[in-house]
């Protein structure tokens, strides 16, 4: 094996000096722009194709390793002469190669999203545009993937930008650190004149390589506890870019030649390759698993051959490759917002041809917006100056967030009100409840509130404190209802944030009846009486509820209710004699069994039936009130059939007749609130009121306008509890 400089008529690496590697460090490599081809390649197939190239997520990380090993060379030639890093001129340079079409994507999605998108998706989008301009969206993404009540929110036009935004939290952080190693160096040394190219080579290897190390044991580490958020923060990605910025430090622009250089060459391609095709979302990423695309990009840069036909960086230093890896950075800017709003703008646009000519288009606009505009703004001598490339982009960003927030504001503004409250006789249950009087059951005086306020919702409870986290140890209680004080009893809700739903209902009754409400619900809790194995916070709230309500003599009445989508569990830990019917069901004996451990402590036990869970059949991306906005002149597009809407096993419906002989058992029947049994169908609008706020929990409105009716069919729980 050999090595071969990229400078045609330089001396043997062995020969070189050191002066020479770091004029090499900085040499263009045209095969650097074949891999970014192969980057968004693997990136636009992925987000058009996920199906047919599951792991093609991985070409971020091509990039990043590139971007590690580019920035990392041009940061060592400066310090290397100068013994210090130009943070504003660097900065500058930066700014003007990477903001001006990053700016123009994000105004005119800002502008588009208000045009094409359902209001469904204004705030969120808004959100994650605003964030995306000041480059912090993977941090927002993180905390959107922890959040239960986001988590059936669709992927807005920027999504893609949290990649953006992990690579310009290391354009900032990375040269402040070196400049803050070398600032401390030339202190000791006494003088910045002392800080020599091997003094400087030897300190950023030091520094990236401890940085290195940290951040990949860190991504191991996160991604096994949590690789939802894992995905987006930037420390589990930093080793990635260092990976590229320790190969520039130790090789310069040096590359292995010959025939097993350029073995080792496709080899690095079939690495990546092999992680975009057998990868997919539930592959734990990044952690150790990102070593496979990563190793392969390093080892791309570092060899291959020029060989025509046979040499892997000739085939990547063709003109079609590296005119694509010029584009690549504006192809990657502009494919996602066309991938998001091409639906709603054709209704063919998933099919396979029309998909061909969406992705010529988007090249069409990449190389048209990087020829003419974002190089002529990057070499534009009037914010040539650091200052003004500073001034320029703050004022560019300042235009984004404006135009994101103003023109959400006012179509919102705009949106005419409907001649509809709650206190409307035929809003929401009660035009099922009376269809002689309120024709047609969806009402025909508007939406009340609008679908975007009802798409709000999950992320603007009634009650905001008043449901723990899914990993939150420990007993966790919210009071509400009567005044501890003028209360006489009290209802306890156990469940997950399908109890949770019902409060503004169950609020009401409770101070009708003068009980406290004792919430006792959990995200993503399925009610039951097992422990799961590992680490189990819900399981062992649970049990500790069970103990918690049977213990409490003040409590006469307990609520169960539960999605009808949960795992499968275990034997209950808690042995009670359940009534037949259960079968050999550990999951079902594992759900009863808090009814049964509640009827034996003599409590009247209260249990709703699973909802209807909507659109399973036909679009789980698309929520009840984004179908109902795309559709509000045939609100029946939105309707479900009743059958369609039973996905689970749904025991807690079930326990209507295994419990039907007990006397302190009560079932309230959910089914009937939302739909017509008569006809089968479940609706998406009732009486103006979109039924749900996603696709499986119901509305605030809906729940409010069912609050009579859930009191009736509660009462012999409550006034015979006691």
């Amino acid at each position: 094996m050999r090595t071969r400089s990229r400078t045609p008529d330089a001396p043997p690496a062995s020969a070189a000096t050191a002066q020479d590697r770091s004029s090499r460090a900085a040499t263009f490599q045209p095969e650097i722009q074949g891999l970014r081809a192969l980057a968004v390649i693997l990136v636009v197939i992925y987000h058009f194709w996920p199906e047919r190239l599951s792991g093609g997520y991985v070409g971020v990380d091509v990039f990043f390793v590139i971007s590690g090993y580019l920035i990392t060379a041009h940061l060592f030639k400066e310090a290397s002469t100068r013994g210090a890093v130009r943070l504003g001129r660097f900065w500058a340079r930066r700014i003007r190669r990477l903001l001006p079409l990053s700016l123009l994507v994000l105004l005119l999605t800002a502008i588009l999203t208000v045009l094409i998108m359902p209001s469904t998706e204004w705030s969120a989008a808004r959100r994650q545009i605003i964030a995306s301009t000041l480059y912090v969206q993977n941090w927002i993404l993180a905390e959107d993937s922890v959040d239960y009540s986001k988590l059936d929110q669709g992927a807005t036009a920027v999504q893609h930008f949290w990649s953006l935004s992990v690579e310009e939290q290391f354009y900032v952080l990375w040269p402040l650190l070196l400049a803050l190693v070398l600032a401390v160096a030339a202190l000791v040394l006494k003088g910045r004149q002392e800080l020599t190219e091997p003094r400087v080579r030897r300190l950023f290897l030091w520094t990236l390589g401890l940085l290195a190390a940290a951040s990949l044991v860190f991504s191991v580490w996160f991604t096994a506890q949590d690789q939802a958020q894992a995905y987006f923060v930037t420390p589990t990605r930093i080793w990635e870019f260092a990976a590229g910025g320790l190969l520039a430090l130790i090789m310069g622009s040096r590359q292995f030649t010959g025939a097993w250089g350029n073995l080792l060459g496709w080899l690095g391609l079939a690495m990546v390759l092999a992680s975009a095709v057998f990868y997919d979302d539930q592959t734990p990423f990044p952690g150790w698993t990102a070593l496979l695309p990563v190793l392969g990009t390093v080892l791309m840069i570092l060899c291959g051959g020029k060989r025509q036909v046979t040499g892997m960086h000739w085939w990547m230093s063709l003109k079609p490759a590296t005119k694509l890896g010029d584009w690549s950075y504006a192809i990657y800017l502009w494919h996602w917002p066309v991938v998001v709003m091409a639906p709603y703008v054709h209704e063919g646009a998933e099919l396979f041809a029309v998909q061909l000519v969406l992705i010529g288009g988007i090249i069409v606009v990449s190389a048209l917006s990087t020829e003419y505009f974002e190089k002529p703004l990057r070499y534009a001598k009037i914010i040539l100056p650091t200052g003004r490339s500073l001034a320029a982009a703050a004022a560019g960003m300042a235009v984004v967030i404006s135009t994101a927030y103003w023109t959400v504001e006012q179509e919102e503004q705009g949106a005419s009100e409907p001649e509809l409250s709650e206190d409307h006789p035929c809003y929401g249950f009660r035009a099922l409840e009376n269809p002689e009087e309120c024709t047609p059951p969806e009402g025909d005086m508007g939406l009340y509130p609008s679908p975007a306020e009802v798409a709000q919702e999950p992320q603007n409870p009634v009650f905001p404190d008043c449901q723990a986290d899914a990993d939150h140890d420990g007993l966790f209680e919210c009071w509400l209802g009567a005044e501890e004080e003028d209360a006489d009893g009290t209802i306890a809700v156990f469940g997950d944030s399908h109890a949770t739903m019902w409060l503004p209902a169950l609020d009401a009754i409770a101070q009708q009846e003068d009980k406290q409400l004792l919430v006792m619900t959990r995200s993503g809790c399925s009610p039951r009486a097992s422990l799961s194995d590992g680490d189990d916070p819900c399981g062992e709230a649970n049990l500790e509820i069970l103990d918690r309500v049977a213990d409490d003599d003040d409590i006469g009445t307990v609520v169960m209710a539960a999605s009808q989508k949960h795992s499968e569990f275990g034997d209950p830990e808690v042995e009670v004699d359940l009534p037949e019917g259960v079968g050999d069901s550990s999951t079902g004996a594992s759900m009863l069994t808090p009814i049964q451990y509640w009827l034996d402590a003599d409590k009247d036990v209260v249990v709703f039936g699973e909802t209807p869970r909507m659109n399973e059949e036909r679009n789980e991306d698309e929520t009840l009130p984004e179908c109902v906005d795309v559709n509000r002149d045939d609100l029946g597009a939105c309707h479900d059939d009743l059958e369609d809407t039973r996905v689970g096993d749904r025991w807690l419906t079930q326990s209507q007749e295994i419990f039907a002989e007990e006397q302190n058992y009560h079932f309230v029947g959910t089914e009937d609130l939302v739909c017509d049994e008569d006809e089968e169908t479940c609706y998406a609008v009732l009486g103006g009121a979109i039924t749900y706020n996603d696709n499986s929990h119901l509305s605030q409105g809906l729940v409010r306008s069912v609050t009579e009716e859930i009191h009736e069919r509660m009462e012999p729980a409550l006034t015979g509890g006691q």
